[in-house]
Formats: C-alpha cells, structure tokens, sequence
C-alpha cells in the first residue's frame, strides 16, 4: 500500500478539504444566510438565486475532487420549467439536491473535519520520522540543562521527561526504519478514512438511486417480437398461374 498511488492520493484529498472544505464551509454558510434573510424582499429575489448559486458550485468542486479519490461525482438539478426570476427561484429553492448540497457543506463540515484532521495528525508525523536521516544533522534541540544541542529529540520539546534523542546516523537510521513499519500500517488508515470521506460524499452530492430505473431499462429494451425477422407474405410464384 505505501508504495502504490492510493496513500498519497488519499492525503492530498484529506488535506484539500482542510482548507477547500473550510472556505467552502464559511462561504456557503454565508450564501444561506443572505439568501434566506433577503428571500422575504421581492426586490433581492436575484440575490437569492445567486445565493443558491453559489452553493451549487461550491458542491461542484467538490463533486471534482473526488477524482483525487475515485472517479469524479456525478450530478443532476431539478429544471426550470417557469419562466421570470419566479420560476427560477422556485426550481432552486425546491430542489432536493440544493438541500443535500447544503447537508454536506455545512452540518457535516466538523465532523468530516475532525475526520481529515485526525487522520492527518498521525499519518504526516510518521512521514516526517520516516525522513529523519534527511535533516536531524540541522536542528538544535533544547536540553534539560537549558542549553542546545544537535540532534533531534523524540519527546518533549524542552528536555524533561522521557524521550529519545536523535543525534547520530545510526539512531536517525532505526528511527527512520521504525516510523517506517508503522506508516506502512498506517496507509491503509488513511486510505480509509478517504474512502469514508467519499462514502459520505456520494450519499449526499449524487442524484439519489432511482426506484424505477430496472423498469425503465426493461422498457426501453427491445422486446422479443423485434428479434424475429419480417418475412415477406406468400403469394404467387414467378411462374405461377392456374391452369384451367
């Protein structure tokens, strides 16, 4: 796993959101509550379309980065089929998939949050002690004593209580070896909580499963009349004629 595209891509999808998940968070937060302070004026009903607006394209990016993951989230809206500023805003305001759009921006924003960030918060780690050799040899460290030395040391940051110091080529080394066997289980955590995060995703950013679509499919397929080829109707043969 930790040698295959899955836990790299799986980071940059969980940290994407810490940051794009955030922004959209406050933005479409922010679109809501304008849209659904200035939906009582006539005059603001535009304002209030490009509310929903810009919620509904918050969620696209999001459906696009998915890709990171799997395969981009597919969509679907409900149509305007009345015409003027009416119209649109009771298709917008209507659509199911405008509220589930709002579900996944911003109620499940902290959890999904807290998700990403735990996962984070002990996958990036490992990855740094993996890198030790690369860079223990530049950093000083503050001793119990109050002084600094080379090296870096696993533990507190100020030098009392327990710890590891890392100081030599050999330490960085099994250190290094160490955080390696623990990343390599540590991937398929990330790569799960990625998968759930998508799971998430998909139940709220995609249309909901239609119940008729075997039916439809049924339908729309050719029945077994069609396979049975026309023949022409019998009649008289090139040479025929009755004789009398």
């Amino acid at each position: 796993m930790l040698l295959s595209a899955a836990p790299w891509r799986a980071t940059g999808y969980l940290a994407g959101y810490l940051v794009a998940g955030t922004v959209f968070f406050a933005v479409a937060t922010a679109a809501v509550l304008v849209g659904a302070v200035f939906s009582q004026l006539t005059v603001t009903v535009a304002l209030t379309i490009g509310s929903v607006w810009v919620v509904r394209c918050c969620a696209q990016v999001e459906r696009g980065r998915a890709v990171l993951v799997d395969a981009p989230i597919p969509y679907a809206y409900q149509e305007v089929t009345e015409p003027g500023l009416a119209g649109h805003l009771k298709a917008r305001c209507t659509d199911p998939a405008f509220y589930r759009d709002c579900c996944y921006l911003i109620l499940l924003h902290p959890f999904l949050l807290l998700l990403d960030a735990l996962t984070l918060a002990v996958w990036l780690p490992l990855l740094t002690g993996v890198s030790l050799p690369l860079w223990f040899w530049a950093v000083e460290s503050r001793q119990a004593d109050g002084t600094f030395a080379d090296g870096v040391r696993l533990g507190r940051s100020d030098g009392t209580g327990a710890g590891i110091w890392i100081d030599t080529w050999p330490a960085a080394l099994v250190a290094s070896a160490v955080f390696l066997v623990l990343a390599m289980y540590a991937s398929y955590a990330v790569v799960a909580a990625a998968r759930l995060h998508l799971t998430v995703a998909h139940c709220l950013l995609r249309p909901p499963p239609d119940p008729l679509a075997e039916a439809k499919q049924v339908l729309a397929a050719p029945g077994p009349l069609s396979l049975t080829r026309s023949r022409p109707a019998a009649g008289p043969t090139a040479h025929g004629g009755h004789r009398s």
